[in-house]
């Protein structure tokens, strides 16, 4: 199966978490937001400073793994929720 491999960057610190597979942008998207909405991690604590990104895909069957041009999906700030809804 063809998944698509994501990481977030740190813009302070000028580098990547480690790469993360789905089986979908929107399912990366769905995770993210819970990570920016969690309240303990630092993208819920620092969303401004944290971008995902689309970087890759990963074949499961044959272990390829293939970069692409990478594509921001967004800060973290762009998926915190409101706390009155």
């Amino acid at each position: 199966m063809i998944n698509k491999v994501f990481a977030v960057k740190d813009i302070k610190v000028g580098a990547f978490m480690a790469p993360f597979f789905m089986r979908s942008k929107g399912e990366a998207i769905r995770a993210f937001t819970d990570f920016a909405n969690d309240g303990q991690s630092m993208p819920s604590k620092h969303p401004e400073d944290f971008c995902l990104y689309e970087i890759g895909t990963w074949d499961d069957d044959t272990g390829s793994l293939v970069s692409i041009p990478m594509e921001s999906l967004g800060l973290a700030a762009d998926f915190v929720r409101s706390k009155d809804g």
